[in-house]
């Protein structure tokens, strides 16, 4: 029975092992609604990583599971679970949601505000996409307000909206009697069309000084931004008169019921299940519930970080040295200026410098949670600025040059420094209650046309213009140029924003943004080069028309229609990306119009997909469909592996890692920013003036207090156990670390989303590590001795040959005791004498060949095995004409996969993506007294040849190159490039955990087998009984072990029995 035919025929609740329950697959969430719900069941305020299991977040790979937790749910470690939604992004990720039922009993109040699935149906429905979002809002990142907000001092209201009158690019899309969405017409000439928008769509407002800024809210299926806007001023000054009227046609005097929050119909996602505002009260109330923040607006900046989306839409004779100008400053000071070079590596977030992270990982931008667990580069800053020597230290040298490296990688990438800010957009709320008090439907405002307002830029004298962007930017008709309007009235009524922009309601600037005003950021750019660099682009928007969501009966069945949809829908990525390779292909420089059209339909095929779990609705491209096909990864798998038609720019090595399928460098914008900031910047050496000719010693980061008799408090004692069992968990943790990295990275690569749950990983790790210190250095009356521990951890790392010479873990779980440390002595001014070292002391005697033993165990290498490579070595394979594959070409192909992937994910290959085998079997050593000795090389061609079997490898090497492979073959190694591309959501079948015994891994899965471990060698075998070695040679070892063990056990008790007569 196949795997597939197994899951179909499941009609019992599944469980999940508990094995499954462990480190590695923890994670770190921020504070929200259900983790507050939670702790406070378990009657804490504060959680201090503790695991919390009533929610679960599941990867599902096969639809009939998910219908069968629908139907049935799902046991994990013994407690029931049911599905309780799934966000956008997992949605995009194939993920869900489950929750502990007991728990979803209990507070099923709470999270659904009083109401049920049987009254929502009741009440006619609604769309299921939207249910299952909604559902979601409790799982948005959230703290408690430090005031309260009273739900008594909050009125709802329906929203602005008009229509405004405009010319637009437009994509003529039309609905077929089958109700499918197809592109009908996509005009040359720009089309004016009136256009509904709602102006207020996701955005509320407060009195100034009820919230610290502008900010957005969650709580009770309320999620948008509130912005400070003294609509009881404008009641009393403008309109007159204090009285509104609710959705449900209620009339409230703001006055004299104190109203201090307006809220929306649009952010109160719910509010057609509600009777009244007065009913929606009564059930917020009743079941406990309280608004909360879920983020404030972001101050003004002086500097932003561009992105390549806004960059590579720029025409192609764009002059790039301007735009590059802060960029090649800022690298140039991070090699030269000390003083520069701390305060950016204090800024600058762990994964970035991490000698362990991937390349790739370093770019993407995370959030460090809230814990014990601080930011390591904060640390290492204030170490410099207290102990400037710790320069010499090569960890942290590394660091500098990792910094650097990310950077220059990041820059060449399009992230750009740029003068400008991310603010969030923000409507008229003049206009707003123009509407609301007034009773006007289209309302002046005080922001005109082609104008927005911003409070920072209105007080800066050298600027009158600013490019609003927003992400993803994929056209060129999404640069909007804006003008700054600046008035008395507009400062006294917007004053209160800070930092927000404010947008006129008689201009497209929301259709040019594809924007609403729920929370969402623009970047404000006065940029002088690139307002120059962008003056050609056009200013009339991109426009076609949306489909709606119609209500539906939420039921499992409709449930799983909506999942299954939006998993197999998920085209975001890939249209993007198809776009980048249009908008860097030669042929712009003399047709910038080239892919015009194309370019927009892909921009509406990408939002039909992104509603195509709520609408139902896809769009047929019709004869764009040939060209898209090009541009994407063919759905066909042995096509995935042969070069595309039209490839990635050469610049996307930098934004995404991709190093097969590029083309060569163009003249767009974005090839030439990284060719320029790459030869411009060059190899410059680092050359820092520190102020002292003081040498390096690491003991200055230790605590050296000693008591009243001048004996050390916390002397390192290296045949102390506690040493030896701290050196060991450090160790393990070193390498585990370098693993975590690289599961991270193929996580990051396979997701198509946010990265900050998947770096967060990084903290629960770093957690671990403190405990498992902690519980060595923790004596019997439960007091942990972090000075030793500190101490003990500081002496293995400058004194002990670990096999990276990473310090990360030691600084990002010590680094505030470090600083500590470094400020004590440096005040103190003590000198430190130098101790002899003392040896080390084995806690157990042991065997030199068994330690030996263990410490190869220690050094596996090992690699996670995908579907992805199994498809890949099923399009490379041959069949002789009876069906069968050649002989060891499975065994020799799989061999160099494992190589491959290990090479890869470990920084090994070459420029060229590929790696070599050596053919020689021996080498010559120069020894330390300058004589030479001819040594076994253990791994080699001859070695691979014997793990898989086979006499001669010439036929199976023909075989894989008439099938794409790329040999090379000399007297001295063999150079393989398999230029496997990565496939996103590629399911984990295995691990190969030893690649220098690959083979045993995939019988164990072809033959479904359970492995069992050598106790002698380590290495894995197929499960027989209760044997406990490999081979006959292992089982001889262990038995002289033994023996060799029980005769030193007699010879002590003869010695004892001697001593005592």
């Amino acid at each position: 029975m196949d795997l597939l035919e197994a899951i179909h025929n499941n009609k019992s609740v599944r469980e999940v092992p508990d094995k499954y329950l462990n480190e590695r697959n923890e994670i770190a969430i921020f504070e929200n609604d259900i983790v507050r719900l939670a702790l406070a069941d378990r009657e804490c305020e504060k959680c201090d990583y503790q695991l919390l299991d009533e929610i679960i977040y599941m990867v599902l790979n096969h639809n009939e599971i998910l219908w069968q937790i629908l139907r049935d749910g799902i046991k994990i470690g013994g407690k029931e679970y049911m599905l309780f939604t799934a966000t956008t992004g997992q949605v995009r990720n194939v993920t869900v949601t489950l929750m502990r039922k007991d728990f979803f009993e209990k507070h099923k109040g709470f999270l659904m505000v009083g109401l049920t699935t049987e009254s929502i149906n009741a009440n006619g429905g609604m769309n299921v996409g939207k249910y299952l979002s909604y559902n979601a809002l409790s799982l948005s990142s959230s703290v408690k307000p430090q005031t309260v907000i009273d739900i008594d001092r909050c009125i709802v209201v329906e929203g602005l909206e008009t229509v405004v009158n405009g010319k637009v690019k437009y994509i003529d899309i039309k609905t077929d009697d089958n109700g499918q969405c197809y592109v009908n017409d996509t005009p040359k000439e720009y089309q004016t069309k009136s256009i509904s928008i709602e102006h207020t769509d996701g955005a509320g407002m407060f009195i100034p000084g009820e919230l610290p800024s502008s900010c957005q809210i969650r709580g009770g299926y309320i999620k948008g931004a509130m912005f400070p806007f003294d609509f009881r001023l404008f009641t009393h000054e403008v309109s007159h008169n204090s009285i509104l009227v609710d959705p449900w046609g209620t009339p409230h005097d703001v006055e004299e019921e104190d109203i201090r929050y307006i809220i929306t119909t649009s952010q109160l996602k719910m509010w057609k299940q509600y009777e009244s505002w007065e009913h929606y009260k009564t059930k917020f109330k009743e079941n406990n519930l309280e608004l909360s923040i879920n983020s404030y607006a972001n101050p003004p900046k002086e500097e932003v970080t561009f992105s390549y989306q806004f960059l590579q839409t720029l025409p192609y004779n764009t002059d790039i040295t301007e735009l590059c100008k802060s960029a090649i400053e800022d690298l140039t000071k991070l090699k030269t200026d000390f003083d520069y070079m701390k305060s950016q590596l204090g800024l600058a977030l762990d994964e970035v410098t991490d000698d362990d992270t991937d390349e790739e990982i370093k770019e993407q931008k995370s959030q460090t949670v809230d814990t014990n667990v601080e930011r390591a580069n904060y640390y290492i800053a204030k170490a410099l600025d207290i102990y400037p020597p710790l320069i010499h230290d090569k960890h942290i040298m590394n660091k500098v040059q990792s910094l650097f490296k990310a950077k220059k990688r990041a820059y060449m990438g399009g992230k750009l420094p740029m003068r400008g800010y991310y603010s969030y957009v923000a409507p008229d709320m003049y206009a707003f209650c123009e509407y609301l008090f007034m009773g006007n439907t289209n309302p002046q405002g005080l922001v005109p046309e082609n104008y927005v307002y911003n409070k920072y830029y209105a007080e800066c004298e050298d600027v009158e213009e600013v490019l609003c962007l927003r992400s993803p930017h994929l056209s060129r008709y999404e640069y909007p140029r804006r003008k700054l309007v600046s008035s008395d009235k507009c400062n006294k009524w917007f004053g209160y924003m800070e930092s927000d922009t404010v947008v006129s309601c008689h201009d497209l600037i929301s259709k040019s943004l594809q924007c609403d005003w729920d929370g969402d950021e623009i970047l404000v750019c006065p940029d002088k080069a690139l307002l120059k660099a962008a003056e050609s682009l056009p200013q009339e928007p991109l426009y076609y028309d949306m489909q709606k969501a119609e209500p539906q009966q939420i039921t499992n069945e409709a449930i799983y229609s909506t999942l299954v949809k939006g998993f197999s829908n998920n085209i975001i990525g890939e249209s993007s990306n198809a776009i980048t390779k249009l908008w860097n292909v030669p042929e712009l420089a003399d047709d910038p119009l080239m892919y015009d059209d194309m370019i927009n339909v892909i921009c509406a095929l990408s939002n039909y997909a992104i509603d195509f779990p709520k609408t139902g609705k896809n769009l047929d491209i019709g004869e764009y469909q040939k060209l898209y096909k090009d541009l994407v990864p063919p759905e066909d798998i042995r096509e995935k592996f042969k070069p595309q038609k039209i490839k990635y720019p050469q610049f996307f090595k930098y934004v995404k890692g991709k190093k097969s399928n590029l083309a060569d460098y163009t003249d767009s914008p974005m090839d030439r920013i990284a060719q320029y900031i790459d030869k411009t910047v060059g190899s410059k050496h680092y050359k820092y003036e520190i102020g002292t000719d003081e040498e390096f010693d690491y003991r200055q980061l230790m605590n050296n207090s000693v008591d009243k008799n001048g004996k050390p408090l916390f002397e390192v004692d290296r045949s102390d156990e506690r040493y030896l069992k701290a050196y060991n968990v450090l160790n393990s943790r070193k390498k585990a670390k370098q693993k975590l990295c690289q599961d991270i990275k193929k996580e990051i690569d396979r997701k198509n989303t946010d990265t900050k749950e998947i770096i967060a990983k990084y903290d629960v790790f770093h957690y671990y590590c403190i405990k498992e210190i902690r519980d060595i250095f923790t004596d019997k009356n439960g007091i942990f001795n972090i000075n030793l521990a500190v101490n003990y951890i500081i002496d293995m790392e400058y004194k002990s040959d670990f096999y990276t010479t990473s310090k990360d873990i030691l600084w990002k779980c010590f680094g505030n005791m470090i600083v500590d440390n470094l400020n004590c002595n440096q005040k103190t001014g003590i000198t430190l004498k130098e101790r002899p070292r003392m040896c080390y002391k084995k806690a157990v005697r042991g065997n030199d060949e068994l330690d030996q033993m263990i410490a190869n165990r220690m050094e596996r290498k090992s690699v996670d095995i995908t579907q992805a490579d199994m498809n890949y070595m099923g399009a490379v394979l041959q069949t002789k004409k009876n069906g069968l594959y050649y002989q060891n070409d499975v065994e020799l192909l799989f061999a160099l996969l494992c190589h491959y992937k290990y090479d890869k994910q470990s920084g090994r290959l070459k420029e060229d993506d590929s790696f070599y085998i050596t053919r020689k079997k021996h080498k010559t050593i120069i020894k330390p007294n300058g004589k030479k000795k001819r040594v076994d090389i253990s791994y080699n061609m001859n070695k691979i040849m014997e793990m898989v079997g086979a006499k001669s490898y010439a036929g199976s090497f023909a075989r894989f190159m008439s099938s794409g492979i790329q040999i090379e073959t000399d007297e001295n190694k063999i150079s393989i490039n398999l230029d496997i591309e990565e496939e996103d959501n590629s399911e984990i079948l295995f691990t190969v955990q030893d690649i220098y015994n690959p083979m045993i891994y995939l019988q164990a899965y072809n033959e479904d087998k359970e492995l069992s471990e050598c106790v002698v060698c380590g290495k894995h075998f197929i499960k027989d009984r209760n044997k406990k070695t490999c081979s006959g040679e292992c089982h001889d070892k262990l038995h002289n072990l033994q023996v060799g063990k029980n005769n030193r056990k007699n010879k002590s008790a003869a010695i004892a029995d001697k001593k005592a007569i």
